[in-house]
């Protein structure tokens, strides 16, 4: 029971949600302000404040009003809280059970929610013991508002609807009833030299560095500049590393419009979370692309790659740079300058670096002698396809190992199971067949049948296994392909570039360095070609 007050200090709650407003007027927070003023005034109490969360879901508790007001209740400014029903206070039934019928009462605080005649002072009220019922209704009515809203933004991604409150940098919403993004003209070039710079080999914040030389609008500011307002956030006005990174996995770029990317924990928990991309509802060919395909393939390559690219203290970065690994340990090769030598920079083992030779010696190089090693075995190669009529074959046969050899024979077992397979299906189909006309028993069909498609299963599963084989060799194919144009795309080159390591390495290890009489390893592995070992980190050889 409360105690009996004599004057009431009320703090008005008022609340609506987005989803509240599709109710029209009814639920405004005028409306709400008018009929809750007009019941302090009639009862002449004091009201000591207004809160207001507008645009906030009633399951979430961490509103800004409603903490303001349960902190002014807790410290005895008010000491009655009143809003127009239980909804507009809270629709989680936990949450709302707790604050009305153990946190207000031991504060001495009278709760009422007008429209509903919940009055925490009549606690032997009829609504009063229709209030958990109540509670659970209205986290009910949020929880099935959500499964509809859920509902309807599945299926208009899944109609391509652009849903998106401002549209990705380089494009702007269009006016058809999709909201189809079409290109900006001021920003696509933009979006386009990003990609570019991308695939010549700069790291994300050597292009966000350049767009700041250049005085570029970074996106946020580039936003609020069209719609001649100041940016209401905290922004520094540049180009962020991690804004040039989110902009090159874009799929939107490639004409792809990629939605449902996000979700929530629940209609309660509003924790976000991203969903894996198998989830994600992605409409191909949607829009005009800013970026071609080749474009986009090549920096997706470029992003998957193990090196990324540190940069010197003159903002430049080595052609090696995050690419060479320590072959004993499989730690990274860090690059020291070394003014002293005729190599300006060398590099050392990582492990060494940081933690001495205890655990693993320098494996240290010049940088010059490692770079001038690669680039010779990269001359190689190029003279090896350029005279040799047989190179795309070899090539095959190393990529390919032991399938090179089995292919032959897989053609003419692929022949063979597809030709018993088909004569099991005519076996089976007579065996049916006799078996309604009477001239076979009905047990002995089943047991033939059940015997033909257990071999019939057999073969399915062995041919499987074929086709997937056969897949990788036309894949291996495709790979030689490129990885030839590649190489005769950097014929007569007399200099290791970044771009070049990119396009053609995936990683380089070096062995340990014994004395200057004793001949280095370095271990290349090409893109396309070599087959990449699945722990770098502890199998590099």
């Amino acid at each position: 029971m409360l105690p009996k007050q004599t004057e009431y200090k009320v703090g008005m709650y008022l609340r609506l949600s987005r989803d509240d407003e599709r109710a029209g007027e009814s639920l405004s927070i005028e409306n709400q302000r008018r009929i809750l003023t007009n019941y302090v005034n009639e009862n002449g109490w004091t009201l000591y404040d207004t809160y207001i969360d507008d645009g906030y879901s009633g399951t979430d508790f961490n509103r800004p009003a409603v903490q303001q007001l349960l902190d002014d209740a807790k410290t005895g400014n008010i000491n009655l809280i009143l809003c127009k029903d239980m909804s507009r206070f809270g629709r989680n039934y936990i949450m709302v059970g707790q604050y009305v019928d153990y946190i207000f009462p031991s504060y001495g605080i009278r709760f009422i929610a007008l429209n509903d005649n919940i009055d925490t002072a009549n606690s032997d009220s009829a609504s009063m013991d229709m209030l958990p019922i109540m509670n659970v209704f209205n986290e009910w009515h949020a929880a099935n508002t959500s499964k509809k809203l859920r509902t309807v933004f599945m299926a208009n991604a899944k109609a391509g609807k652009y849903m998106t409150t401002a549209s990705s940098y380089g494009y702007v919403k269009g006016n058809d009833e999709n909201y189809t993004p079409q290109i900006d003209p001021e920003t696509a070039p933009i979006v386009r030299r990003i990609f570019e710079m991308r695939a010549s080999g700069m790291g994300h914040k050597s292009i966000a560095d350049t767009l700041n030389r250049e005085n570029v609008p970074p996106p946020l500011d580039y936003r609020y500049e069209k719609l001649g307002k100041p940016v209401p956030v905290y922004s520094r006005h540049m180009w962020q590393a991690q804004t040039v990174k989110r902009m090159l996995v874009n799929q939107i770029y490639i004409g792809n419009l990629a939605q449902m990317k996000e979700t929530t924990v629940s209609y309660k928990n509003h924790k976000v979370i991203r969903k894996d991309q198998s989830e994600w509802v992605i409409i191909e060919n949607n829009h005009e692309p800013i970026i071609s395909r080749e474009l986009w393939d090549k920096v997706q390559e470029y992003n998957a790659s193990v090196s990324r690219g540190r940069c010197t203290t003159e903002r430049v970065v080595l052609p090696l740079s995050g690419v060479c690994y320590c072959d004993s340990c499989g730690a990274k090769m860090k690059m020291q300058r070394t003014p002293e030598c005729k190599s300006p920079y060398s590099y050392r083992c990582g492990m060494n670096v940081r933690y001495g030779k205890a655990y693993c010696s320098t494996h240290n190089i010049r940088g010059t002698i490692l770079e001038g090693a690669i680039l010779q075995d990269i001359q190689r190669q190029i003279d090896f396809i350029m005279n040799d009529e047989q190179a795309r074959e070899k090539f095959l046969a190393k990529k390919r190992g032991d399938i090179a050899v089995k292919s032959a024979e897989d053609s003419k077992r692929k022949r063979e199971i597809e030709k018993r397979i088909d004569d099991l299906n005519k076996l089976i189909r007579k065996l049916y067949e006799d078996s309604v006309l009477g001239n076979m028993p009905e047990k002995t069909c089943n047991e033939m049948i059940a015997d033909y498609q257990q071999e019939k299963d057999s073969l399915n599963d062995e041919l499987d296994v074929l086709m997937k084989r056969s897949s990788i060799i036309v894949q291996d194919e495709a790979d030689v392909d490129e990885y030839i144009r590649r190489l005769k795309s950097y014929a007569g080159a007399d200099t290791l570039t970044r771009k070049m390591v990119l396009d053609l390495l995936e990683y380089v290890t070096v062995d340990e360095y014994v004395d200057k009489n004793t001949p280095r390893n370095i271990h290349i592995y090409y893109k396309l070609i070599d087959k990449p070992l699945s722990n770098k980190n502890n199998a590099l050889a």
